[in-house]
Parts: structure tokens; sequence; C-alpha cells
């Protein structure tokens, strides 16, 4: 099941600069302060957690 990032308290963009999954430019910052796309995050949340049993 797909993970959904709540990340509407952080708050946080600035200038485009490469996400650290991508590397396409990014305005949105993680909770913590990274560079990112909330999209990239929770693909790599879901690849993590694939064949981990969720209870």
């Amino acid at each position: 099941m797909p993970r959904f990032l709540d990340w509407t308290r952080t708050g946080s963009a600035g200038d485009p600069v490469p996400c650290v999954i991508c590397g396409k430019p990014a305005i949105c910052r993680s909770p913590a302060g990274k560079p990112v796309h909330k999209v990239c995050a929770e693909a790599w949340i879901d690849q993590r957690n694939a064949g981990k049993a969720v209870a």
C-alpha cells in the first residue's frame, strides 16, 4: 500500500536545487530540510518497505 506523506506543517520551500533522490530541481524541502520531491520521498519509502510485513 503506497504511503502518502503529510508535509503541510513543514512550511519549507526554497530556490530550486537538485532533489536528493532524482536529481531534478526541487523547491520542496523534507521535514529534515533536504531538497526532495514529495513523490520521490514516497516512492523511496515504498521501495524500502517492499517485502516487509506491515501490521
